[in-house]
């Protein structure tokens, strides 16, 4: 293997030439991903206790909904809301006013990876959206 040694005088000589730019990158960068990474984290624990608090009442469901660039998750008995996770200062009735009903999520529903991702990508197109409920 003749060409390692030209391989790591290349990349020796990236790094030291674009090191510096990366270190200050990475720590710009750093802020806004663990942001991110949180407001992933704290939608998916809303969406476990809103499921958990579905499965205890008959005929319950969820719906996720935005107030501004935050998701929330509804829990409905039948057709009555009941609760929102996490929770807010909106009206429960000003969450769901526009939003479509049709897309209410059962407990016994199983979720396609492909919905998970459309919902996903929804969500970031969302965040450029930063005063919509819905």
């Amino acid at each position: 293997m003749a060409g390692k040694g030209k391989l790591v005088t290349q990349t020796v000589k990236l790094g030291i030439k674009y090191g510096p730019q990366i270190w200050v990158a990475s720590q710009a960068l750093r802020e806004p991903a663990k942001e991110a990474a949180n407001k992933a984290i704290s939608s998916e624990r809303a969406r476990r206790q809103a499921m958990d608090h579905a499965r205890s009442l008959a005929d319950g469901s969820i719906l996720k909904v935005y107030k501004g660039d935050a998701a929330h998750w509804v829990v409905f008995s039948g057709d009555e809301p009941i609760a929102v996770h996490p929770t807010t200062d909106m009206l429960l009735t000003t969450l769901v006013e526009r939003a479509d009903l049709t897309k209410r999520i059962r407990p016994q529903d199983k979720v396609k990876a492909t919905e998970r991702a459309k919902d996903a990508a929804a969500a970031a197109l969302r965040r450029g959206k930063p005063n919509q409920i819905n």
